[in-house]
């Protein structure tokens, strides 16, 4: 049986201990050494696993000039399968937050010479050092009103608990200390609202990382938005801590 391979790649095959190299066409040789005449049983394990990379067969009589279309049709069509499978494979992973595959030489190669993309590393750009310096001394200085904050609301919280008993709090206040206990105001229902919504978004996003942050992110983009600012600061702070760049603007 004739084995011809009218593509641009060379073909290494093995069939029971031996091994050999159909060579890629090239039309200034006029050996010809791409088409070759195997026993039936080499050729049909040949043809069966390398067909769909060009090889087609040969028989006395056939048009050459088809069975090359013929050849390269398939070539074609085997390597944008390849392409588009790398493709799809980088888009879950993409989606499930998981790092980029990247291809192999032979792939990339013949991206550039079908002309066909190949999907690209993705990454959030950074803006100039000085913007992200800038960002990260706001956020430590947020962090800190957020902890001063969060230890003001656990002590009048713990007080709401005791029943409103009198205790001393501490004031930025230019005006003299006193022995007398200062009595808290009574925190409306709104605001113990707001604390508790604060603090079940807060348990969505406490314990997301590096590897699944931003595919969170891209899920629930529109809740984020509508988080209260409490919880838009810790997340802008939690991601410019884990990815060394700021908080991205839209869906990731």
């Amino acid at each position: 049986m004739i084995i011809a391979n009218f593509s641009v790649d060379s073909i290494e095959w093995q069939h029971i201990g031996a091994n050999g190299i159909i060579p890629a066409y090239d039309p200034n040789d006029p050996k010809k050494p791409h088409i070759i005449n195997f026993e039936d049983s080499r050729a049909n394990h040949i043809l069966n696993k390398f067909a769909v990379r060009g090889l087609v067969v040969m028989n006395f009589g056939d048009d050459e000039e088809a069975k090359k279309a013929e050849s390269l049709k398939l070539w074609k069509r085997f390597w944008e399968r390849q392409i588009e499978n790398h493709n799809q494979h980088n888009e879950q992973q993409k989606e499930a937050g998981n790092r980029y595959s990247r291809p192999t030489d032979e792939l990339d190669a013949h991206a550039k010479l079908l002309g066909l993309d190949l999907l690209r590393p993705w990454r959030v750009e950074a803006k100039n050092t000085k913007e992200t310096e800038e960002l990260r001394g706001e956020n430590m200085a947020l962090k800190k009103s957020m902890e001063t904050l969060q230890a003001q609301m656990a002590e009048m919280m713990k007080m709401m608990i005791s029943g409103g008993q009198a205790v001393n709090v501490q004031s930025q206040s230019t005006q003299p200390e006193t022995s007398e206990p200062v009595k808290v105001k009574d925190i409306s229902d709104d605001e113990v609202k707001k604390r508790g919504i604060i603090e079940a978004n807060n348990n969505k996003y406490r314990r997301l990382g590096e590897s699944n942050l931003n595919l969170w992110l891209s899920k629930n983009w529109e809740d984020v938005m509508v988080m209260p600012e409490e919880n838009k600061l810790e997340l802008e702070e939690k991601y410019l801590k884990l990815y060394g760049v700021p908080f991205p603007t839209s869906r990731i």
